[in-house]
């Protein structure tokens, strides 16, 4: 009897063992699989749902695992976007855009599932929108250290030898040069400056409809200006108490909500 006791009390370590010795390639290949069920039972609203919710959460067990590629996010955002989880599906994206700025599919699902929220009538909260030319690529903070290194370079060598040769043609070049090269610099500038304000104020999208407090806790009466904030909304963290965070709209309003309903874009380093 004993051993019969023994033997039951492993099944749940032994079984717990067995899942972890799952390989990703096997945890991803059952997530295109629930992903293609979900769409071979389409006109099945409830069914379907139930199969993009598996691919779901087979995705974020990748992730969960330390899998970090534009490629995930966009297969896990699309999941939870078709399993009504959307503001999920927000943070997905974003997540993916950390890793790749310039993926044109992360950007266009991302704006559409974005429709999604609602809004209050009055335009707070909305997510500002997006100055760089969608025909232009978003250089990375590397790429910009690299170029504009080589555009200051190229203007010392440029202006040097037009300053010693006197060549109009040579002058008017390396005004070009320092045209572009001051471009850069401010490019690289900017860049940093993002790269700080997402570590120092992470993006937050919320889970939850959740009320606006003016303090950490229940017992602080909400804003006033905007009581609640709706589920899929984008805001900036930029404190973090217990198991609240503090958080600033795009339009400048600042409240607490609870941790559980904030889901934080931050690419673990």
């Amino acid at each position: 009897m004993r051993s019969v006791v023994m033997a039951v009390s492993l099944m749940g370590p032994l079984v717990a063992a067995q899942e972890n010795a799952r390989s990703d390639a096997a945890i991803l290949a059952d997530a295109q699989a629930a992903f293609d069920r979900g769409v071979e039972k389409k006109t099945l609203l409830l069914e379907s749902r139930r199969n993009f919710a598996a691919a779901a959460d087979h995705y974020l067990e990748l992730h969960r695992r330390g899998a970090r590629s534009p490629g995930l996010y966009l297969s896990l955002g699309n999941a939870l976007a078709l399993a009504d989880r959307w503001p999920e599906a927000l943070w997905a994206y974003h997540m993916g855009l950390q890793l790749d700025p310039n993926d044109k599919m992360l950007r266009e699902q991302l704006a559409t599932v974005r429709t999604k929220v609602i809004f209050p009538a009055s335009g707070q909260g909305r997510p500002e929108p997006d100055s760089w030319p969608a025909w232009l690529p978003r250089p990375r903070l590397h790429e910009l250290f690299w170029i504009s290194l080589f555009l200051y370079s190229a203007t010392c060598v440029l202006g040097t030898t037009a300053w010693l040769t006197d060549s109009p043609r040579l002058k008017l070049v390396a005004l070009a040069a320092f045209v572009l090269a001051g471009l850069a610099i401010f490019g690289l500038w900017h860049a940093i400056i993002e790269q700080k304000t997402q570590r120092d104020a992470p993006l937050v999208v919320v889970a939850e409809n959740t009320p606006l407090y003016r303090g950490n806790g229940t017992s602080y009466a909400v804003q006033t200006s905007l009581p609640a904030l709706p589920r899929g909304m984008e805001v900036r963290q930029i404190h973090r108490r217990g198991d609240w965070l503090q958080v600033r709209l795009t339009t400048g309003e600042v409240g607490w909500i609870p941790a559980r309903a904030a889901l934080v874009v931050a690419i673990e380093q």
